[in-house]
């Protein structure tokens, strides 16, 4: 009887290590619940949360002296909004230690303030600002204007600014030394900043037969 029970209890086993095989074959890789490592699932948390939150690169423009003592504008690009006031403010903010060292500065007398900058109509934007912008005078405050207005015609859809000081409207220099009181736009200051746009293709004519 002992003996009974020890062959039944020995296949009773046997059966028990084939079923665990089989169920073990049975299922693939797609089928098997796995545990996400603890610092693997804060990396996709990080991941998630940069794509949603993040604000995009924008730019704006900066000047640079040349040892000829000539100046040009040059865009540098910034972790940016879309939002006007936000691009005038790091503008006024001016460069960065990096840019600095790259021999970049900006025409903007460092104590101007931004009073604000909202839209007007689609297009066109108003920026106010304090009189210390006057302490730049001749090219500096030709440069001044045109870092303001470059760097936000480089918002897609704006493509005037209008200038005011404490609410009250100025007159301002173009590129070619003339003043307006109208608003500007980037082709008011041409040749005073280095185009960043790639070299467009050539446009080959095909004649119809």
């Amino acid at each position: 009887m002992t003996k009974y029970f020890a062959v039944r209890a020995k296949n009773t086993f046997v059966l028990a290590i084939f079923v665990t095989l089989t169920v073990g074959c049975s299922f693939g890789p797609e089928n098997t619940s796995q545990v996400i490592p603890e610092y693997q699932q804060q990396k996709l948390d990080e991941t998630i949360s940069s794509d949603e939150t993040g604000s995009g690169l924008g730019r704006v423009y900066l000047q640079r002296t040349e040892s000829t003592g000539g100046s040009f504008l040059t865009g540098v690009q910034r972790d940016l909004s879309t939002d006007p006031f936000d691009v005038v403010q790091v503008l006024l903010n001016g460069p960065i230690e990096a840019e600095q060292d790259a021999g970049l500065r900006s025409a903007i007398p460092a104590s101007t303030k931004l009073l604000s900058a909202r839209y007007v109509s689609s297009d066109l934007v108003r920026v106010d600002l304090t009189s210390e912008i006057f302490q730049a005078t001749g090219d500096d405050l030709v440069s001044s204007v045109a870092q303001i207005v470059l760097s936000l015609c480089d918002i897609p859809g704006i493509q005037r600014v209008i200038i005011v000081v404490n609410g009250q409207v100025n007159e301002w220099p173009k590129g070619d030394g003339s003043l307006t009181s109208q608003p500007l736009t980037a082709f008011d200051f041409p040749g005073r900043a280095i185009s960043s746009q790639p070299a467009f293709p050539a446009i080959i004519k095909v004649q119809a037969e």
